[in-house]
C-alpha cells in the first residue's frame, strides 16, 4: 500500500511540473521511487521536442533495466543492440540534468544516458555507479609452473559461478565467460611492468576454472609468456565482441553538449562516446575509481570517444584515470568503396565491425576518394543521397561524375564532420593502452596535462586498412605537458609523441600525409629510450622539451634511438635537453629539409636507426 501511495504522489508530483513542454522543472527526490527507470519512460516522451529540466535532491537513485525504455542502438566503436536506457533524452529542443552531488546506482545491462538529436544539453553534479564491476579481478595467490596452472582469490565485488570448467561473472542479468585480460600491480593500481607477457590465449585456448573454496578458484589451460606473479591482480572483461554493450553515456546527432562534475566509477564499455555531434564541452568530467575501492578498473574500455564530430571538443580539469583503453580518441571514419554502381554511386561497406549502423553522411556532406596506400586524397565529391540496405551496406550517390576515376582499393572520408579539440589541465594515468589519440585536421591544442599510461603518450595514427579512422592532422600543438613511464607494456614500442600513420614503406614517397605537429615544452620522465617516432610529416617541430631518464623500469627496447623520423621533411628539432645514461640520439630516415641545432646531453651525430619492430619497417 505505501509503495502505491508513493507512486501516485510521483505521478501527481510529475504532472504538476509537465504543465508547460516549453519549460518543464521536474524535481526528485530519493523517496518517490525504487526504480526512476520507471519514472522517467513514459513522462519524458510526453514532453518531446520541448525543454526539460531534472532537480535532484541529493542522495541515492537506483535505475534497474526491466521497464526501462528499450531501443535498438547502433554505437560506433560498441556493441550494437537493443538497450535498455535509464535516462532517453531523444529530441529535445535542450536538456538539464543537475544531480546536486546525487549517487546515479544502475542495475544490470542498462545504459545511463543517451543524448540523441539534442539542442543542447547541460549535465552535472552526479556520479555513475553500477551493482557490478563489468571487469573480473582477482588477486593471485598461488601459481604452480609445473602444472602450469595459478590461482585467484576473486574481488568481493564480483559475483561469478562455474558452469561445467568455465567460470562466468556475472550481474543483476548479465553474465560473460573470461576473455580478454591484464594484470595490474596492486599497489600502484597501474598495468604491471611488461603486462603483454601475461596476455593469455583465450580465443583458443580458454581457462578452465575448479572452485578450491569460495571465492578462491583455480585456474588451467592457461597460454601466455609467463604465469602471472603471485600479489599481482588478474583482471579480465571478457571476449572481444561481447563487452561494450554498456557505455556510460551515448551522444548521437546533438550539439551544445555541457558535462560538468561527473564521476563514472564503473561502465561496461566506453565511459564516453560522441557520434555525430558539435561542441561537446567537458569540465571535472572523471573516469575513475570509487575511493575506497578495491577493483583496479572503471570503465572497461575508452574514458571518452568522439567519431565525426564537428565544432570544438574541449576537455578540461578532468581526471582519466583505471580504464581499459585510451583516455581520448578524436577521429573520423573511413568507409570502404566496394563497388562503382554507375557514374555518379558507389556501395560502400565499413572495415571494422563495431563501426557498422554508423551515419556517415547525408545530403549536401562533402566526401573525399582516398587511396588505402598511401592514404593520399584523390578527388572530393558532394553527396546527393545514401541509403543504408543494411547496418554494413550502403549505397552513395554523388552530385559529380566519377566515371574518370580508378576507385579500386580506396575509401571515403567525410570532411563535413571534423573537429578541433582542445585538452587541458587534465591527468591521463594508470590505464590500458594510450593516453590521447588525435586522427582530425582541424586545429588541436594538447597543454598542460599529466600523462602516464601503460602505451604511447599521443598517438597520431590515420588507419584505411585495419581501424579505419580517419584522418590526416595539419595544425596539432602539445606543449606544457609531463609524460612520466609510459609504455610499460611490453608490446610493440611506445612512443611518448608517436606518429605512425599506416602507410606501407613502397608508398611513402607520394606524400605526406600529416602536417604541422609541434611538440614544445614539455617534460619527460621515461625510463625506456624511444621518445618522438614521426612517419610521413610536412612540417615537424620538436623544440624545448626537458628530458630525464627514470630508473624506476628497465629499458624494453634499449636499442632504439630516441627520436625516430622517416619519410618527413621540414623537420626542426632544437632546445631540448636530455639527462641520463648516455647520450640521446637522433635517427633520420628518407627525409627532406631537416635542421638540428646543438642540444644539451645530444650525440652530435646523426645515425640512421630505425625501429625494426614496428610494421613500417
Amino acid at each position: 500500500m505505501f509503495r502505491l501511495l508513493k507512486f501516485n504522489f510521483l505521478v501527481v508530483l510529475f504532472c504538476i511540473g509537465c504543465t508547460s513542454q516549453q519549460n518543464d522543472i521536474i524535481k526528485l527526490n530519493p523517496g518517490l521511487s525504487d526504480d526512476f527507470s520507471v519514472f522517467l519512460k513514459d513522462k519524458l516522451a510526453a514532453v518531446k521536442n520541448g525543454t526539460v529540466k531534472l532537480e535532484f535532491e541529493k542522495g541515492t537513485y537506483h535505475f534497474y533495466p526491466e521497464n526501462a525504455t528499450e531501443k535498438y542502438l547502433a554505437i560506433s566503436n560498441n556493441d550494437n543492440g537493443d538497450k535498455k536506457i535509464a535516462f532517453p533524452f531523444f529530441d529535445y529542443s535542450s536538456i538539464e540534468v543537475n544531480g546536486n552531488g546525487s549517487d546515479f546506482i544502475f542495475h544490470g545491462g542498462i545504459v545511463p544516458f543517451v543524448l540523441f538529436g539534442l539542442g543542447e544539453a547541460q549535465l552535472k553534479n552526479f556520479n555513475i555507479y553500477w551493482d557490478r564491476p563489468f571487469t573480473f579481478e582477482g588477486e593471485v595467490m598461488e601459481n604452480d609452473p609445473i602444472n602450469n596452472t595459478f590461482t585467484l582469490k576473486v574481488s568481493e565485488e564480483n559475483d561469478y559461478e562455474i558452469i561445467g570448467d568455465q567460470l562466468y561473472f556475472k550481474g543483476y542479468d548479465w553474465k560473460l565467460k573470461l576473455g580478454e585480460n591484464i594484470v595490474y600491480e596492486k599497489m600502484s593500481k597501474r598495468p604491471s611492468y611488461y603486462t603483454s607477457k601475461f596476455e593469455h590465449a583465450w580465443y583458443s585456448n580458454p581457462l578452465t576454472a575448479v572452485e578450491k573454496s569460495p571465492g578462491v578458484v583455480e585456474f588451467s589451460n592457461y597460454k601466455a609468456q609467463e604465469l602471472p606473479p603471485v600479489g599481482f591482480i588478474w583482471v579480465d572483461k571478457g571476449p572481444h565482441g561481447q563487452n561494450r554493450k554498456y557505455p556510460g553515456l551515448s551522444i548521437q546527432n546533438s550539439k551544445n553538449v555541457h558535462l560538468e562534475n561527473i564521476n563514472v566509477y564503473a561502465s561496461g564499455a566506453m565511459a564516453l562516446i560522441a557520434e555525430k555531434s558539435a561542441d561537446i564541452s567537458l569540465k571535472k568530467f572523471n573516469v575513475t575509481l570509487p575511493k575506497g575501492s578495491t577493483r583496479m578498473i572503471g570503465a572497461s574500455a575508452d574514458a571518452t570517444h568522439f567519431v565525426g564530430c564537428r565544432g570544438l571538443i574541449k576537455i578540461d580539469s578532468c581526471l582519466f584515470e583505471n580504464m581499459l583503453d585510451d583516455a581520448s580518441n578524436v577521429h573520423g571514419t573511413y568507409m570502404k568503396v566496394d563497388e562503382v554502381v554507375d557514374s555518379k554511386t558507389v556501395k560502400s561497406s565499413f572495415g571494422h565491425f563495431q563501426q557498422e549502423g554508423f551515419t556517415f553522411a547525408s545530403e549536401g556532406d562533402t566526401l573525399r576518394f582516398v587511396a588505402r596506400t598511401d592514404l593520399l586524397s584523390i578527388r572530393e565529391v558532394t553527396v546527393k543521397s545514401v541509403r543504408m540496405d543494411s547496418e554494413n551496406d550502403y549505397k552513395i550517390s554523388l552530385n559529380e561524375d566519377i566515371s574518370d576515376l580508378k576507385l579500386e582499393n580506396t575509401v571515403l572520408e567525410n570532411l563535413s564532420y571534423l573537429a578541433s579539440a582542445k585538452i587541458t589541465n587534465s591527468i591521463v594515468r594508470q590505464n590500458r593502452a594510450r593516453s590521447l589519440l588525435i586522427s582530425t585536421p582541424k586545429p588541436v591544442e594538447i597543454t598542460n596535462n599529466y600523462f602516464s599510461s601503460m602505451m604511447a603518450g599521443i598517438r597520431i595514427c590515420g588507419d584505411a586498412n585495419y581501424w579505419f579512422e580517419s584522418g590526416p592532422v595539419t595544425n596539432v600543438l602539445v606543449k606544457g605537458n609531463t609524460f612520466e613511464d609510459l609504455g610499460i607494456g611490453g608490446h610493440n614500442p611506445q612512443a611518448i609523441l608517436q606518429v605512425d600513420p599506416i602507410i606501407g614503406k613502397d608508398y611513402r614517397s607520394n606524400g605526406f600525409f600529416h602536417k604541422n605537429i609541434v611538440f614544445t615544452d614539455n617534460t619527460i620522465k621515461t625510463f625506456d629510450r624511444l621518445l618522438v617516432y614521426g612517419l610521413s610529416i610536412d612540417t615537424l617541430t620538436i623544440t624545448d622539451n626537458k628530458i630525464i631518464q627514470t630508473s624506476l623500469f628497465e629499458a624494453i627496447y634499449p636499442d632504439l634511438s630516441h627520436f625516430d623520423i622517416q619519410n618527413c621533411t621540414n623537420v626542426f628539432i632544437s632546445g631540448n635537453t636530455y639527462k641520463g645514461l648516455g647520450e640521446a640520439e637522433i635517427s633520420l630516415k628518407n627525409c627532406g629539409e631537416v635542421k638540428i641545432d646543438k642540444q644539451i646531453g645530444f650525440n652530435d651525430v646523426v645515425m640512421e636507426n630505425s625501429n625494426k619492430y614496428f610494421y613500417q619497417n
